[in-house]
């Protein structure tokens, strides 16, 4: 049942063990996401740089900078603890372009971390008025 539309409403579900065990997979994977999207990462690399991961949706991406000769710039906020790290090179503090780019990577990262929200909020909605909540 791929389609929402076709979820039926919750006094059927209670009849179909099938449905609730995918609905209780669906609600699973929606707290994983919420709680990642809480923290926000972006980082910028100039240089020799290795990264795992960085195309898999289930994990996060690991880098690995050569040592010698690399530029970085990275922010993290945690957004329900208001913790932030701010991580910069010197290289990058004096480069107008590279930190223009960073900026720009931020900027790219909020708007896509408030529409991933409200399509969670979209798709919660919509679960909970499929089955009558």
């Amino acid at each position: 049942m791929s389609d929402p539309a076709q979820i039926p409403n919750r006094q059927n579900a209670g009849q179909d063990a099938g449905l609730l065990a995918v609905l209780d997979k669906v609600y699973k994977k929606l707290g994983e996401i919420v709680e990642e999207i809480v923290v926000l990462r972006v980082t910028t690399v100039v240089g020799t740089v290795i990264a795992q991961g960085a195309g898999d949706v289930d994990t996060n991406t690991t880098i690995n900078i050569a040592p010698e000769n690399q530029l970085v710039a990275h922010l993290a906020v945690n957004t329900a603890l208001g913790d932030t790290n701010v991580i910069i090179s010197k290289g990058f503090m004096e480069d107008a372009t590279l930190a223009a780019i960073h900026k720009q990577a931020i900027a790219d990262a909020l708007t896509i971390r408030k529409e991933s929200i409200e399509m969670l909020r979209s798709t919660v909605q919509m679960i909970a008025e499929r089955l009558g909540g």
